[in-house]
């Protein structure tokens, strides 16, 4: 074997690995990719989890604003019904005590007499 046999074969074992080296980084940028897919793919899931369920709650704070506005018209209207109350209770509380004075005015005159 010569020199140049030598350097034949450093070449073609050099060939060699760099082709070793190609193939390693062509199949570990494959890898990264699938799973950079799934990464991707599991993303996607997650945000339509999110999706979902911000979507219950939306509906949840929906119920909740409309039984707010239920409440609170029931609340006004118990509101008016007490005022409405206050003002009878107060008119026959007057009647009463003017009902009591009669009474007295009526009795100081039969004792007068």
């Amino acid at each position: 074997m010569g020199q140049e046999a030598t350097i034949s074969l450093s070449l073609i074992f050099s060939i060699i690995s760099m082709i070793g080296v190609l193939a390693n980084i062509i199949v570990s940028l494959r890898r990264e990719t699938e799973s950079n897919k799934q990464k991707e793919v599991n993303i996607e899931k997650h945000f339509a989890q999110l999706d979902v369920k911000l979507d219950e709650f939306l509906k949840h704070m929906d119920n909740l604003d409309r039984n707010s506005d239920r409440t609170t018209e029931k609340i006004d209207s118990i509101s008016q019904e007490i005022a409405k109350t206050n003002e009878r209770i107060g008119t026959l509380f007057r009647l009463h005590d003017e009902h009591e004075k009669r009474i007295v005015n009526l009795e100081s005159k039969d004792l007068k007499m």
